[in-house]
């Protein structure tokens, strides 16, 4: 399974949505590119607010990663589309599930203090059997 870096796409963005695309997995590569918008405000955390779209296939799951700042609050949240199931889970560096929201709609809020600044995994995972497009959050 490859990872996105979220700091990598947006900076690939800013040049080339294609770019910005290429870390997602083969079996994405055929979709439509994500859509990123990246903001300055640094205060809580490593890299800059992160605010894209993307989409996840039926039956898969797309991984982002992130550096949050440690003893500051760390929110991610995933909106979708409204046709499937999403779930978003946070793994530390260790691969330790840190938070998860796994109800039965696809709208998720993780929120956590990170212990030690580090980089994330965040996971969202499509339950349903089509795809959905996603909007993926960090203030």
């Amino acid at each position: 399974m490859m990872t996105k870096s979220l700091l990598t796409a947006c900076t690939f963005a800013l040049l080339s949505f294609s770019a910005a695309h290429a870390a997602k997995s083969e079996a994405t590569a055929a979709t439509a590119p994500a859509s990123v918008t990246m903001t300055t405000d640094t205060n809580d955390k490593i890299g800059p607010s992160i605010d894209l779209y993307d989409k996840v296939l039926a039956g898969y799951t797309d991984t982002w990663t992130y550096t949050f700042r440690a003893n500051s609050e760390a929110r991610v949240t995933v909106e979708g589309d409204g046709d499937t199931d999403l779930d978003l889970y946070i793994y530390d560096e260790n691969n330790n599930l840190i938070t998860k929201d796994d109800d039965n709609i696809d709208y998720c809020i993780c929120t956590w203090t990170p212990k030690w600044t580090g980089t994330f995994k965040i996971k969202i995972v499509n339950r349903g059997s089509v795809y959905n497009r996603y909007h993926l959050m960090i203030p």
